[in-house]
């Protein structure tokens, strides 16, 4: 590559072409419905996430609020979701690529019985593409980290427990070049229990999409699963939930 003066820049020594500026960025989306009628419910929900990139670091935060209760009427309406998670990571690079992380998680279901669950972890990572756009697809943003966590969580009617975890995770964001304002994005993690690796684990992803309507306002649609391999009695060990919802992103 050459630079304004004619010479030749030796690109080894470049970390970034047209780096985007290290500013807090994020967004806040809500899906809401309610009925009236043979059926009174409603149902919310609220998602946000925050982030900040440096030349070394970055944070990302992430924050999750479900809601909702059905009946016949306002008198025998009851909760079908009740659910609160909030999570935080701090990133730290070493080299171009190579990341160490610290990780935090707090989560509590009421319909599963979960009153909480606590997890703290660190581990590696690897920025396999960091806002690298390609003439024939798009821009794309791809890593996968791996550590140990430890968890700290009480069902209801049952005893605390604490163990600690193998974390393995990925994270993919794709802006296709042939649609304006459009991204998709895949999430996935996936902890085992260190002392029963095939009994007891816990698995959460999802897949979606956002799209940009007017200005800073979005549309976003996602799917997501959450798999415990050991609930407590009387709970599913799958739970899905679709999600569409209007955002703000700055």
């Amino acid at each position: 590559m050459v630079n304004g003066d004619g010479k030749t820049l030796d690109m080894d020594n470049v970390k970034a072409v047209n780096p985007e500026a290290q500013d807090w960025h994020g967004s806040a989306n809500v899906s809401a419905t309610a009925a009236r009628g043979n059926t009174v419910s409603e149902k919310v929900t609220v998602l946000a996430d925050i982030a900040k990139r440096w030349e070394s670091n970055r944070f990302t935060g992430d924050f999750g609020y479900y809601f909702a209760q059905s009946g016949t009427s306002h008198d025998d309406k009851e909760k079908t979701e009740d659910r609160i998670l909030l999570e935080a990571q701090e990133d730290h690079f070493w080299a171009t690529k190579v990341y160490s992380y610290l990780n935090g998680r707090y989560e509590r279901d009421g319909i599963n019985n979960l009153q909480y669950r606590y997890r703290l972890g660190v581990g590696l990572g690897y920025q396999w593409l960091e806002n690298e756009t390609f003439e024939s697809t798009g821009k794309w943003n791809f890593d996968q980290e791996a550590g140990v966590t430890y968890v700290k969580e009480k069902y209801e009617h049952e005893k605390d427990d604490d163990y600690p975890a193998f974390r393995y995770a990925h994270h993919l964001k794709w802006a296709p070049r042939w649609i304006d304002n459009f991204e998709l994005f895949h999430n996935f993690e996936y902890l085992p229990n260190m002392d029963h690796w095939s009994d007891q684990y816990l698995i959460a992803t999802d897949v979606g999409f956002t799209t940009q309507l007017i200005k800073s306002w979005q549309l976003l649609g996602k799917i997501e699963w959450d798999y415990n391999s050991a609930p407590p009695p009387s709970t599913k060990k799958s739970d899905i939930r679709y999600i569409l919802g209007l955002g703000y992103k700055w």
